[in-house]
């Protein structure tokens, strides 16, 4: 087996997973990893969360074929993922915003994973299989668990990142809105203990920024897109080499807006016969630093202990700030 499966045995966990929705979470370590060019020194992935789906779908995941003209998204969850994806889409597509608007992010941008941790109609996978070229991909996966392909062929790869505090409060509006039924406190402290899907988060976001050799992949964070969109659009047309004029760019700012992209049906991932509460709308506040306002003073001082543990290289902790 390419993967090692191991039960959650956390006390925490097997106390409220019946409660919180989360009975079928287990650990999966990768354990062929030696084209990963991760810098770090006798560097070791760790186990990461998942379902037990997992195991039904390891050799379409590491099988999967990989092209030159793919376009990747990848992240860990909640960090900008969905606004990354569509600015990607239209700077690659001559800012095309009547098809953006007329096709779901969903089927123009398929989230190659889902099918690890959630049941779907088709295989995520069998999905991105059929995609036509160029494709466009969005992954959670971290660089332990990307398919064999990935890093002979080396497809356009952007990374977003986020804040963890930011992080925290967003994916338990997200999960909650889904399928999650615990509270705010018992999420945050399940994600401190690494027992949300693609946890553990600071091992993910190390992952991708310890690449060595990877000119393929631009390095972005949530932060920089709400302080100064329009730098971070330049870096992304310069990366792909597109270029377009001031009012062509005044239009894509626009689209890009939290108004625009709460509005914009093709983004929001929502059935319109099932409408959302309010806080857990898809696009929800895009604000920076909204965990202030929901978090208590207890679980910010745990999510900044957490930090603080996890990334005793100062480097890394400037990730995470």
């Amino acid at each position: 087996m390419s993967f090692e499966y191991t039960e959650i045995t956390d006390p925490q966990y097997v106390q409220n997973k019946e409660q919180t929705g989360e009975e079928d979470y287990i650990m999966v370590r990768a354990k062929q990893y030696a084209d990963v060019p991760v810098s770090i020194p006798n560097w070791e992935p760790p186990a990461y969360c998942y379902t037990n789906r997992f195991q039904n779908y390891e050799k379409d995941l590491l099988g999967m074929e990989v092209f030159p003209d793919d376009v990747w998204v990848a992240s860990y969850p909640k960090s900008g993922t969905t606004w990354c994806q569509e600015m990607v889409w239209l700077i690659c597509n001559d800012l095309n915003f009547e098809a953006a608007r007329a096709e779901s992010l969903r089927t123009r941008f398929p989230f190659l994973d889902v099918s690890l941790i959630h049941d779907a109609k088709m295989s995520s996978f069998e999905r991105v299989q059929q995609t036509p070229r160029p494709r466009f991909i969005k992954t959670h996966l971290p660089v332990s668990m990307l398919p064999k392909q990935y890093w002979s062929v080396k497809p356009k790869t952007v990374y977003i990142k986020r804040n963890p505090k930011s992080v925290a409060v967003s994916y338990f509006h997200h999960s909650r809105g889904i399928f999650y039924r615990g509270t705010m406190d018992t999420f945050v402290r399940s994600f401190v203990r690494e027992h949300q899907f693609y946890s553990p988060y600071h091992a993910h976001v190390i992952g991708y920024h310890e690449l060595h050799d990877c000119d393929n992949i631009l390095h972005l964070s949530y932060e920089d897109m709400k302080r100064d969109l329009p730098a971070v659009v330049s870096k992304v047309c310069q990366f792909f080499g597109k270029s377009y004029n001031e009012q062509q760019l005044g239009k894509l700012y626009e689209h890009l807006s939290f108004k625009s992209m709460r509005e914009n049906k093709a983004c929001n991932y929502e059935d319109a016969n099932q409408p959302r509460e309010e806080e857990d709308r898809f696009i929800r506040k895009g604000e920076l630093e909204s965990w202030k306002q929901e978090l208590t003073t207890e679980l910010i001082e745990i999510l900044d202990r957490w930090t603080m543990e996890k990334t005793p290289n100062i480097q890394h902790r400037q990730l995470f700030e």
